[in-house]
């Protein structure tokens, strides 16, 4: 990793991420009990924990990154250009699902969220066009009426069509598990306010815009090929890694789509699959599955957070996971593949290559167990998942190029998060691994970037000058990552 930097009160040798601190362990447990909560009473329709405006100040999901915003919500393509235009600096937002600084602008910060719905539905081809505001949530809702589907998704449901191709999100399985392969064109405002239209996946214009982060532009427009509607048999259960290495090609020929939960003190897992089937959805299944969702956030911040603190986890974690059953759902695509509800926490995902997956695991839990000897940490869930490659889509996207397994390191927002994922930081410079750009990276710089991507660095450099010349869309984080103006 690059030098870190310093700060008063710190010594230049202290990791950046080790630096940060969070409250109590039980602040944040009452946090996502609220949250939770609300979401259940209010029969799925109330999140508290989004990106959203308090007073003159911008808060992410968690509340965690914040900054003093000039806070713009346009209603048209032509007002995106003119605030480009007239701005010094402009960084964009979508649902606020961030864990890193890329969201804060010392200028004017953009949510499309007033450019939002669906555009237009092709049932000749199947094509689904949308503005970049529009929330997934929302957008399957529209399609399911149509009797369309995406393929597949992510696992969050509040993130906008910008935002998770600006990421370049993923979900997991046998076929293209991110939605960017499955996209057919953008609308893109350059730096300049120049409004590119129709770019296609064959040009690195797409490319850069998939998983730049919003550094070369705004993705204002996005037609997806969907698919028609569909269900999914969702089960889930509980077997060892020694089981799961063992049985994980049979299990991705039997199932569509597969991912595991790994915890820290204990060879148990939990094995999720999802399978097409022609069976009805369960009665009530979507509101069973809130509730199983609402039940896994408040164990994983209350009981799971508590017994990591107190480390107990040592004696606790292998009967806890022997006492979980067996479930089994069958939902709408959209329902399966994605959660609404989630404990207060902090991911650092990192992509590894496929066959390394289940070393690369143990050794990332190793880490955390011989730091946890000595100093209380957070809980820790690791989500383990998988998609195919080449995924040619994006530049800068972590799973660029290759068959992956992602290492989604998914720590409590308690106590010292940041002295883990220092550790992980410095892991992934030995390895052949890159670390999710949309995730937590505190300690990562354009040297390090360069490493994991290569040439599609030097391509997205390339474009990045072309279509931002005076760095509008630039910010500290940005800067950081992907470097300064003309390679440097």
């Amino acid at each position: 990793m690059g030098s870190p930097t310093s700060s008063p009160g710190s010594s230049p040798e202290t990791p950046a991420s080790a630096r940060l601190r969070y409250p109590n362990f039980l602040v944040s447990a009452g946090k996502t009990i609220l949250n939770t909560t609300r979401y259940v009473v209010s029969r799925r329709r109330h999140l508290s924990l989004e990106g959203r405006m308090h007073g003159d100040e911008y808060r992410n999901w968690s509340g965690d990154r914040r900054h003093r915003a000039d806070f713009r919500q346009p209603t048209t393509v032509a007002e995106v250009q003119d605030i480009v235009r007239s701005a010094s600096s402009v960084r964009i937002v979508g649902s606020g699902h961030s864990f890193n600084d890329g969201l804060k602008s010392d200028g004017i910060t953009i949510s499309l969220d007033r450019l939002a719905g669906v555009v237009d539905i092709d049932h000749g081809s199947k094509q689904a066009t949308a503005w970049g505001g529009t929330r997934l949530r929302d957008l399957t809702s529209a399609l399911l009426d149509e009797g369309l589907a995406f393929q597949t998704l992510a696992s969050h449901d509040a993130q906008s069509v910008a935002g998770i191709l600006s990421t370049d999100v993923h979900g997991t399985g046998r076929e293209p598990a991110h939605p960017s392969d499955r996209v057919v064109a953008i609308d893109l405002v350059d730096g300049t306010g120049t409004l590119h239209e129709n770019l296609t996946p064959d040009d690195d214009r797409f490319r850069a815009a998939v998983g730049g982060l919003g550094a070369i532009g705004i993705i204002t427009k996005v037609t997806f090929q969907c698919v028609d509607a569909f269900h999914l048999r969702q089960g889930t259960h509980v077997e060892t890694r020694r089981w799961a290495a063992t049985n994980l090609d049979d299990l991705s020929a039997e199932h569509q789509h597969v991912s595991f939960y790994a915890y820290p003190f204990t060879d148990q897992l939990h094995v999720h699959t999802w399978t097409h089937t022609d069976e009805r959805t369960s009665r009530l299944g979507a509101f069973r599955e809130s509730l199983n969702e609402a039940k896994a956030a408040i164990v994983a911040a209350t009981l799971g957070d508590a017994m990591a603190h107190w480390g107990l986890l040592p004696k606790t974690a292998t009967p806890t996971m022997k006492l979980q059953r067996a479930t089994r759902l069958v939902l709408q695509s959209h329902e399966a593949f994605s959660r609404s509800q989630y404990h207060l926490h902090q991911e650092l995902e990192i992509a590894v290559p496929r066959d390394r997956v289940w070393t690369d695991l143990d050794e990332l839990l190793e880490l955390y167990e011989r730091r946890a000897a000595d100093q209380r940490l957070p809980f820790l869930l690791v989500e383990v998942r998988f998609s195919p490659g080449p995924h040619d889509t994006t530049l800068l996207g972590a799973g660029a190029g290759r068959d992956t397994a992602w290492l989604c390191l998914c720590c409590n927002q308690s106590g010292a998060v940041g002295d883990y994922f220092a550790d992980v930081e410095e892991w992934v410079s030995g390895h052949d691994a890159r670390i999710h750009l949309g995730k937590w990276c505190e300690d990562l710089d354009a040297d390090d970037v360069a490493r994991m991507h290569g040439d599609r660095f030097e391509r997205f450099r390339d474009i990045r000058d072309r279509l931002d010349p005076d760095r509008r869309f630039a910010n500290p984080f940005t800067e950081r990552v992907l470097g300064a103006s003309g390679g440097g």
